[in-house]
This record gives structure tokens, C-alpha cells and sequence, in this order.
């Protein structure tokens, strides 16, 4: 067997993170198949491997259009010496082999914003390093976790349909079903969080708590029934400052309603216990936690711009709020699904799909990816 040297990046790594997780998981991945693996990142919060070197390269920016611009020119630098065969990237930088799509295309989410703002060094920079990954000039191999972000490369950047490989989702169940606790410990949860044996918990996961629309989550809860609202708990977990949502919560009189856990090892814990996945994100190219829910047969009320959704709609495990988005929409439908005498039966259906559907297999088929484009670099040597 040939034995390739290869490289990760990602401008910063957060132990919490979705996408950060898959990118061990890829690299461990392909160390197992006999390979040298090393990863690059300018900031590295959390456990550090001992089974793959990290390099932290030194990057100094006031701005995170700037951070990622640094970054890109030092990973350049890094891999001058060609000597790596493959280099995949988790985060928009120029000289990339393969990118990991884990974040929605930015160009489409400038496209309604202003002229003036497209005039501003944080949209010329990172419409540059997505030109880099996307362009019809680039020949980097794009990873894609929903199919509409294929759509949005086509649409903007002219991408080859070729370089686009839309891969299942990358579900670790393993951390899900290695700890599923019994009815004491999610009741015992339950009691802990303060909500009664007639309440309803609610549960919000990830970090980034404004792009998952914790607000919206919040004011949802707030417009409720009073009757209803007095017996619901809404549960964040993740890392990120919850000061802003405090206040939030408490101007609107539910400040006792929110509890904010930090981020958490034991989620399965929280995903048997709850009621109901509340993820109103803002923006989100895939929202694994509502694949991880449907695992778990929790019910799931997301918004229609997560890539994920779709799965929610096939499996019936949920209700989806539409685009544009309507926060009036969203507080009719938690109230539809807290009330619904069928409530269970959304998470039995995304239960049953999840075990009839390969929600699992990104990893190996992205390895498959990285490695197949080792090949053909050190072929061109």
C-alpha cells in the first residue's frame, strides 16, 4: 500500500464544534488506514491529540476575514516544500486539494446586502478565498453535506458539477448509543433543570449561540401560553457568552425559563430527556444536532435554511419553519408541537428513519476522496 502525506487546516479549532469534530474524525480516519497525518490551525481550544501532530501557525488580525486571510498566506508557506500529497481544508483558504463545505456560501448571503458593504476589505476578502475554493479556475475537490450547497457553488462561482461530491452526513452515533441513559437519569436531569413531571423541556445544542437562533428560541418560549410557559424549561448547550440571552430573557419575563449548561460531553443525556429540539438557526449548512435528536426519537422544530432539514421532512420528525423566516411563524408551531397529542409519534418516525437511512458514512467516504486525490497529486510528481 502507498503511504501519503497529508495535510489538515482549520483557521481555528474549538473542541465543541460540528465541523471541527469531523475533521479529527477524517484525520484519525486516515492515520488508520496507514497514512501520516498532520494538522494545521492558528488557534487550537480544547484537548490536543497525541496520536496526530498539530502545528499552530502564528497568525496576528484584529478581524476573522483577517484571521483567515493570515491563516491562508501561513498555510501557503507551511506547505511550500510540496512534500505533503493532499491538502484539505476546513476553512476557505487558497492552495487547497479538498474543502470541507461546513459553512453556507458566502455569496449568497451577502447577496441582499448592500453595495456599500460590498465595498467593506471583510466582503472583498472572503468573496477572494471562496473564489479560491469554488471558482471555475480552481480545481480543489468540494465535500458537500447538503445538496443545495452544490446549487448555491454552481450558481455564484461556476463550479465543475465534477469537483462536487455530495457525501452522506457524518453522525457519530457511537457517542449517542455508548451512553443512552435509563428513565432515572433523565428524570433525575429533568428534576435537576427544574422542570416538573408535567413541564416541558426544550433543547437547543451548539456553540455560536446567535447563529443558532437562541433569540428566536427565547422569544418563542416567551409567547406562549402562560399556563404552558410556566411548565417549560429551555435547555442551551454549548460554549459561547450567554450574558446577551440573559438579558434577553429577562426583559421578556422567561428569565427563569433558560438554563444555559455550557458545552457538554453527555448530550445523549440531554437529547433522552427533552421533549423537543428547538433549532431556529439563522444559518446552517447541515445541523447535525437535529440528525443527532432523530437518533435519540426526539422530535425536532428547525428552520427551512438548515441544510439538514430535509431529513426532518422525510422522516416526518418535526415541523420546519418556513423561509423568510416569521418569528410569528415559529411561536405557532412550538405551541402546535407541545400540544399535539401525536407529538411522540415525530419521534418515533425520525427514530425509525434514522435506523433506515445512512445518516453515518461521511467519514469514510471523504477519506475515500482525500485519498483517491493523493494518488493522482503524486502521480503529476
Amino acid at each position: 500500500m502507498t503511504r501519503y502525506k497529508l495535510a489538515f487546516a482549520v483557521a481555528k479549532y474549538f473542541e465543541f464544534g460540528g465541523m471541527q469534530r469531523t475533521l479529527l474524525r477524517l484525520a484519525r480516519e486516515c492515520v488508520h488506514r496507514g497514512h501520516e497525518v498532520h494538522v494545521f490551525a492558528s488557534k487550537w481550544s480544547g484537548t490536543v491529540p497525541d496520536d496526530i501532530p498539530v502545528h499552530i501557525l502564528a497568525v496576528r488580525a484584529f478581524t476573522n476575514h483577517g484571521v483567515n486571510r493570515s491563516f491562508s498566506t501561513k498555510m501557503q508557506a507551511a506547505v511550500a516544500d510540496r512534500s505533503f500529497d493532499c491538502i484539505t481544508g476546513f476553512t476557505k483558504i487558497a492552495g487547497l486539494d479538498v474543502y470541507y463545505v461546513g459553512e453556507t456560501c458566502y455569496a449568497a448571503r451577502a447577496e441582499r446586502r448592500s453595495r456599500l458593504y460590498k465595498l467593506l476589505p471583510r466582503y472583498r476578502c472572503l468573496r477572494a478565498l471562496e473564489e479560491a475554493v469554488c471558482g471555475a479556475g480552481s480545481n480543489t475537490e468540494l465535500l458537500l453535506i447538503a445538496p443545495e450547497e452544490g446549487e448555491k457553488c454552481k450558481r455564484y462561482y461556476a463550479t465543475d458539477p465534477k469537483r462536487l461530491h455530495l457525501l452522506p452526513p457524518g453522525v457519530d452515533k457511537n457517542r449517542l448509543v455508548r451512553a443512552v441513559p435509563n428513565e432515572r437519569d433523565c428524570a433525575d436531569l429533568r428534576d435537576k433543570l427544574g422542570v416538573g413531571s408535567d413541564g416541558f423541556l426544550l433543547l437547543n445544542v451548539g456553540s455560536r449561540f446567535q447563529t443558532k437562533g437562541v433569540d428566536r428560541a427565547i422569544r418563542a418560549i416567551a409567547a406562549l401560553p402562560i399556563d404552558i410557559r410556566r411548565r417549560t424549561k429551555l435547555a442551551v448547550v454549548g460554549d459561547d457568552n450567554p450574558r446577551p440571552f440573559h438579558r434577553l430573557a429577562k426583559s421578556l419575563r422567561v428569565g427563569d425559563t433558560v438554563v444555559f449548561t455550557g458545552a457538554r460531553e453527555d448530550i445523549a443525556r440531554f437529547y433522552y430527556a427533552a421533549d423537543l429540539l428547538l433549532h431556529p438557526s439563522y444559518t446552517e449548512s447541515a445541523g447535525a444536532t437535529m440528525l443527532e435528536a432523530m437518533i435519540c426519537g426526539l422530535p425536532v422544530l428547525v428552520t427551512a435554511n438548515c441544510g439538514f432539514a430535509f431529513h426532518v421532512e422525510r422522516a416526518r420528525a418535526g415541523l420546519i419553519c418556513p423561509e423568510p423566516f416569521a418569528q410569528e411563524t415559529l411561536n405557532t408551531m412550538l405551541l402546535q408541537m407541545l400540544t399535539s397529542a401525536t407529538r411522540s409519534d415525530w419521534g418515533q418516525n425520525g427514530l425509525s428513519y434514522s435506523n433506515n437511512t445512512d445518516l453515518y458514512s461521511l467519514v469514510d467516504r471523504a477519506a475515500d476522496i482525500v485519498l483517491s486525490r493523493a494518488q493522482l497529486n503524486r502521480s503529476k510528481q
